[in-house]
């Protein structure tokens, strides 16, 4: 039986469930257990899920560590300024006039490469023969590459919704399996 491991993009997958399944509550153990029963000739060793750490999700991603065989590998939060000029033609509903100033949102940082580290590490040592990676960026096309060069499989796991956004990194993996619309009912809360 072959090895696997599955690494899970969590920022990616929830905006893709919540873009597919708007205002339903997914169960993360449940979608878990939905893509480990598409590759049944594998034998899942270990599940890692990335994101950032936040105190909404603090809860969450305690419960996602208490799974068998999961760990969570956090990125970090940093604020980002985006500044706001006239040039940019947005104005007031109210009273018509150019809005302008500062805006301060949080972006992550640090998830991509704790991926593609967990990734190139185990594929390295041979952890697995099967490398399962749910997200949809095209940053991790390289990882690709190397994963295959080393003689491991890549596989991706996307919601049968976006198969469309995930062109680049689906041609350079060596298969692409889709979670169907019918199927989404099963990772549900």
């Amino acid at each position: 039986m072959k090895k696997g491991m599955i690494f899970i993009d969590g920022s990616n997958v929830f905006f893709d469930w919540g873009k597919a399944n708007p205002g339903r509550q997914m169960d993360i153990e449940k979608y878990i257990n939905v893509v480990k029963g598409k590759f049944p000739s594998v034998d899942f060793i270990r599940t890692y899920y990335f994101t950032s750490e936040t105190d909404n999700n603090k809860g969450f991603l305690q419960q996602i560590n208490k799974l068998p065989y999961c760990q969570v590998v956090t990125g970090r939060l940093q604020d980002k300024t985006i500044k706001i000029e006239a040039k940019h033609g947005l104005t007031c509903d109210n009273c018509g006039k150019p809005v302008t100033g500062h805006i301060v949102t949080q972006t992550d940082k640090g998830t991509d490469v704790n991926i593609a580290v967990e990734m190139l590490k185990h594929a390295y040592a041979k952890s697995y023969d099967l490398a399962v990676l749910i997200s949809r960026d095209a940053d991790f096309v390289g990882v690709a590459k190397i994963i295959k060069n080393l003689g491991c499989n890549i596989e991706i796991v996307l919601f049968e919704s976006a198969k469309g956004n995930a062109q680049e990194l689906s041609a350079n993996v060596d298969n692409v399996t889709l979670i169907h619309a019918s199927e989404y009912v099963m990772c549900e809360r």
